[in-house]
């Protein structure tokens, strides 16, 4: 069974950061999202930038596409290419 994004978000913080005290918030949002990916997820904002909606659009394949495949594509290729547009 799949973990949960709580439980995956829960275990990544409590292997980054064995400290009691002074614990490094870095070190843990750090671990946070690496286990996030490695579990197939990226975290995106709810509305893109222009510059990756333009990066999508001009990457899109062309030609017929039944309106789900568009939709897979587009969505893939936003979320496989944000990192490059938002810090």
């Amino acid at each position: 069974m799949a973990q949960s994004l709580v439980e995956i978000i829960a275990l990544a913080i409590k292997t980054a950061d064995k400290s009691y005290f002074n614990e490094d918030y870095g070190k843990q949002a750090k671990s946070v999202v690496e286990a996030l990916r490695k579990h197939g997820f990226e975290v995106v904002p709810v509305t893109p930038p222009d510059a990756l909606v333009t990066f999508a659009s001009e990457n899109i394949p062309f030609g017929r596409l039944r309106p789900t495949d568009f939709i897979r594509t587009m969505y893939s290729t936003m979320v496989a290419n944000a990192r490059k547009f938002v810090g």
